[in-house]
């Protein structure tokens, strides 16, 4: 280890002695590279085995919780216990970086598998003078070995290694799988807010401007509805929709649909339709004589077919818009709403029409030299009618 790699580790240590910490730990592969060992008092033991087995590129190796006392480390681990192996190579790491420790290894359930205290005190003052390759050969030689350590380890991980790697691309998969699933349920919820929020934004633009005290307290509203909507919190974005909904409903300044004035609207709007059937009437009698067949197939529907049904000018979206509207009248006021929402849809969809058809544009613009105008008044009187039932 660098220098500053050694005095991250020992201050880690000293946060160990005082309480315990997460740690993890994995011998290199390549012998010319030191193993890796990570400690640290939040980061969850399986972060920080990733962490290791990603500079040590070797599926073997042990995570949990470490507490120092005086010279003792007690290692208590998580998942499938460590081996003699394992526990030995991590003492040889500590020793190659002078930090002498007698190393107690617990299970899950806290039942010793390791324990430095049953060898003897003559091995005991050993561990702390004699330098690395010492100390490996000494234990082997406690250990009634007669092969060198790196034989053992060869041995000990001939089957683990195996299992382990299997293990890691299981659990691999399975962490994969957890992350791609919640981004799909993030992305979810982000659309679900985000289009509350455009229709609540949408109802606070129309009561803007009648009350001062009233438009300060809307916006400060869909502020805070916005940064609930960006952090995705389902339950503070319902709140925010509510407290705003209750501003618009008992605010003295809200707004109310004035009955008669829409009553004004629907006539104004029957009296453009008329108007437009006038000279739309004009236009068809000119038409009767034109030399062109298409013109005398205009003329033969007759003004009375030229706005209302599927095969009018206006393809039935008047039609719709009068259905709509007259569903609108006879709504109950806790149903007016959602009525008036459908409403403005179809009004919506008429403007389009209007601004979109071929034959509209050339009725209006007839080489006859009779005036037809269709889109305007009809759009004005459209207009003034959305106005009308707008909360």
């Amino acid at each position: 280890m660098d220098p500053k790699e050694l005095q991250q580790l020992k201050a880690s240590i000293q946060k160990a002695r005082r309480q315990p910490v997460n740690f993890a730990y994995s011998p290199n592969k390549n012998p010319k590279e030191d193993d890796a060992l990570l400690l640290h008092p939040r980061k969850k033991p399986k972060m920080l085995l990733l962490a290791v087995k990603k500079v040590t590129k070797n599926p073997k190796s042990m995570c949990g919780e470490v507490s120092i006392k005086s010279k003792d480390m007690t290692l208590q681990c998580i998942g499938k216990p460590p081996t003699q192996g394992l526990i030995k190579m991590m003492r040889k790491f500590l020793i190659s970086q002078k930090l002498t420790f007698k190393i107690h290894v617990l299970d899950e359930d806290g039942e010793t598998i390791h324990s430095d205290h049953h060898e003897t005190e003559e091995h005991e003052s050993e561990d702390i003078i004699l330098n690395a390759s010492t100390q490996e050969d000494d234990e082997l030689t406690s250990a009634g070995a007669t092969d060198t350590f790196e034989e053992e380890e060869l041995q000990t991980r001939s089957t683990e290694d195996i299992t382990e790697a299997q293990e890691e691309k299981t659990t691999a998969q399975e962490t994969s799988d957890a992350a791609a699933k919640k981004d799909n349920q993030d992305q979810a919820l982000r659309e679900k807010l985000t289009a509350i929020l455009s229709a609540t934004a949408k109802r606070v633009g129309k009561a803007l401007g009648d009350d001062e005290a009233l438009d300060s307290s809307l916006k400060q509203k869909l502020e805070e509805l916005k940064n609930s909507v960006n952090k995705l919190d389902e339950k503070a974005t319902q709140a925010g929709v509510k407290d705003i909904l209750e501003l618009l409903a008992h605010h003295p300044g809200a707004r109310k649909v004035d009955q008669k004035e829409v009553a004004v609207a629907v006539k104004e709007l029957q009296l453009q339709r008329k108007n437009v059937e006038t000279n739309l009437g004009s236009l068809l009698s000119s038409l009767k004589s034109h030399p062109d067949p298409r013109m005398r197939l205009i003329a033969a529907k007759g003004p009375s077919q030229a706005l209302m049904g599927d095969a009018s000018v206006l393809k039935g979206h008047l039609d719709v818009v009068m259905g709509d509207l007259k569903a609108w009248g006879g709504a109950p006021a806790n149903k007016r709403d959602a009525v008036a929402k459908k409403l403005s849809s179809s009004i919506a969809t008429l403007n389009t029409h209007m601004n979109s058809d071929n034959l509209i544009s050339l009725l209006e613009k007839n080489p006859l030299g009779v005036s037809v105008s269709i889109k305007k008044p009809i759009a004005d009187a459209l207009k003034g009618l959305e106005e009308k039932i707008a909360t």
